[in-house]
């Protein structure tokens, strides 16, 4: 069966050989006449192209032409003039047949003088125009006398604001003026040779008019700033006998003065001086020793020179010092626990300033890793309860400083004021926050909250009490600055 169907084998094989074959060869000359017929487009085509392409140029290049033309003609023509003028005014020279055309404009061209006739037009204006003093007869039109105007008010700023610029009178000037007949009309011919040279006024000579007395005011300037800011606040407290907790009433008063002198030369100098004053009293019924006692009691004075090193950082000496004026006393208790320079504490530091300053909020930061510290109590009783040792009034030691103040305005009507003291000598440490918040209700009254937290280990405490110390004051008044 294999023998018998083998020629239909071959048979099949030779006819599949003869259809790729032919498949091959057609696809060939499918190729080839594809790319005769693209290149002979080409050939016929491309001068078309060319040409097309070679017009538009050629339109594009007209174009370009008409714009550029005109450019080239306005440049040679400017440059044309600008040749023309070169030429008139390298070969101009004076023949003196030229007369004066315009003669209102020689008072600017003259050295300065003081002429009389143009205060006195300023401060007394002529009725007419035609009696003004002119070197020319000729009837002055509304133009002319306009100008005229115009230069008066020129000379009179240069007298008053000026005065020093001046150097002849009138009377001095080489060409005086004077008022040509009512019936001439002939034009001024200048007397002056342009082409010979102006010979100037010796500077060394003495100028007339320079011993009289022109009382000008020489200012100079002022690199203090000053600011004070007083106020008295007023508390106010009764209860009646019969109240049903018990208590009494009070009345207190607080006045306080804040004042700064300022120095800043604006040359990174600054010198800052600040004064504050503050006292206050108050009654109590149930003291039977004291009518008044204070409240609030200090005077302290903080002085600063500082050099700037950069932006926000400067170099500082820094001198506080406080003390109080009244002596203060407890409840039913005759003792004085302090008075007038009893103690004295006075801080000089050594160290750096930050300083900060925006539109709301202001920031002082003095940072002393040297501070020497005196304690002066002047009262003996005062200062053997001190423990010094007997007969010493004084003690000094050496330390560290942080002290910061700063200013915010929260609020349209609202801000924060404090003050944050470190010092420490390494044995003991003491630290202040004083916080003063102002409402303000108008220009002179204004409502303070003063909050005052204070840690002092260096204190004697008693049993059961901590080192922290807390002061508060609520207080409405009257508080004004200038």
């Amino acid at each position: 069966m294999e023998t018998k169907n083998l020629p239909y084998l071959y048979r099949y094989s030779w006819d599949f050989a003869y259809l790729r074959t032919m498949k091959i060869i057609f696809l060939r000359k499918f190729f080839l006449y594809i790319g005769w017929t693209i290149g002979l487009f080409l050939f016929f085509a491309s001068p078309i192209f060319a040409q097309s392409h070679s017009s538009k140029r050629r339109q594009h290049r007209k174009v370009v032409r008409r714009v550029a033309v005109p450019q080239v003609d306005v440049y040679n023509q400017y440059l044309d003039s600008l040749n023309q003028l070169k030429t008139r005014y390298q070969t101009w020279r004076y023949e003196k047949e030229d007369t004066l055309s315009n003669p209102y404009y020689f008072y600017l061209f003259l050295p300065p003088t003081m002429y009389d006739d143009v205060a006195a037009r300023q401060i007394n204006p002529p009725s007419k125009p035609q009696n003004r003093k002119m070197p020319t007869s000729s009837p002055l039109t509304k133009e002319t006398e306009e100008r005229l105007n115009m230069i008066d008010q020129v000379l009179m700023n240069t007298y008053v604001e000026a005065p020093w610029l001046i150097r002849y009178e009138a009377k001095d000037v080489p060409l005086a003026i004077a008022a040509a007949p009512e019936n001439e009309a002939t034009e001024v011919k200048p007397k002056v040779n342009f082409t010979e040279r102006v010979n100037q006024p010796d500077p060394t000579a003495a100028i007339p008019g320079e011993d009289d007395d022109w009382d000008i005011a020489v200012r100079k300037p002022n690199f203090w700033t000053f600011k004070a800011n007083p106020s008295l606040q007023l508390t106010q407290n009764y209860v009646s006998d019969n109240w049903y907790q018990g208590g009494e009433s009070n009345n207190s008063f607080l006045a306080q003065v804040i004042i700064d002198a300022n120095f800043d030369n604006k040359k990174k100098f600054i010198f800052t001086n600040k004064l504050e004053m503050k006292l206050g009293f108050q009654t109590s019924k149930g003291d039977d020793q004291h009518k008044l006692r204070t409240n609030a009691d200090l005077i302290r004075m903080t002085n600063k020179i500082g050099h700037q090193a950069t932006k926000h950082w400067y170099y500082a000496l820094t001198l506080q010092s406080w003390t109080q004026f009244y002596p203060s006393y407890r409840k039913n208790d005759p003792k004085v626990y302090s008075d007038f320079m009893s103690p004295f504490e006075s801080l000089l530091t050594i160290g750096m300033d930050y300083k900060l300053n925006t539109k709301k909020f202001n920031l002082n930061a003095s940072l002393s890793p040297l501070a020497g510290h005196l304690t002066y109590v002047d009262r003996k009783d005062l200062a053997a309860s001190r423990g010094w040792g007997e007969g010493k009034h004084s003690k000094f030691d050496i330390g560290s400083n942080i002290t910061v103040t700063y200013n915010w305005n929260m609020f349209k009507n609202v801000s924060w004021s404090g003050r944050i003291y470190y010092y420490t000598n390494y044995d003991n440490t003491k630290i202040e926050w004083e916080n003063t918040f102002n409402l303000t209700i108008n220009r002179f009254l204004k409502t303070k909250l003063f909050l005052y937290p204070r840690f002092d280990d260096g204190a004697t405490r008693k049993e059961g009490h901590s080192y922290f110390q807390f002061y508060e004051l609520l207080s409405l008044g009257l508080d004004y600055t200038f």
